[in-house]
């Protein structure tokens, strides 16, 4: 499915909603997905693996929100998180497929350590999520910075 027919279907199923968005509120989205990789980092140091997990997953998210935000449009349903990697990895194409598979599996991960806190993150389970993360924002960074230069990129 092409994504201008995966669009209309979410549009018309209210997974999505059409929605414009100022400059000042995407960046500062992508300034919480920033401090949000900085206190993955230094949990992870600190061995605080599921909040380590949590912030990186965080931080995606933010990134991914960005994305659908800078296309018009937002999540309106009950799994705003699932509906936001499918759509931005849509958006970003399919050289985002396997990495957008890699972050669904870390959602469902971290819902796991929400309703089951028994399960716990392992060290390489939260450094998993990092590098993915860190892979996800070097790319999309790409995309954001063609998109609108307006934007405020950081480095991670």
């Amino acid at each position: 499915m092409n994504l201008e027919n995966l669009l209309n279907k979410l549009l018309k199923e209210g997974k999505i909603k059409k929605q414009s968005t100022d400059i000042s509120y995407l960046n500062a989205s992508l300034n919480a997905a920033y401090q949000n990789f900085l206190a993955a980092k230094y949990n992870l140091r600190g061995g605080y693996l599921d909040t380590a997990f949590k912030s990186a997953y965080d931080g995606v998210l933010q990134i991914s929100r960005v994305v659908l935000l800078l296309n018009g449009f937002r999540p309106d349903d009950g799994g705003q998180h699932k509906t936001t990697f499918m759509v931005a990895g849509a958006i970003l194409g399919p050289e985002f497929t396997e990495l957008i598979e890699r972050i669904d599996r870390c959602r469902i991960k971290r819902n796991t350590i929400i309703y089951q806190p028994l399960a716990g993150i392992s060290k390489s389970e939260a450094e998993g999520i990092l590098e993915s993360a860190h892979d996800y924002w070097i790319k999309t960074k790409k995309y954001l910075r063609d998109k609108n230069r307006q934007l405020e990129l950081f480095d991670f």
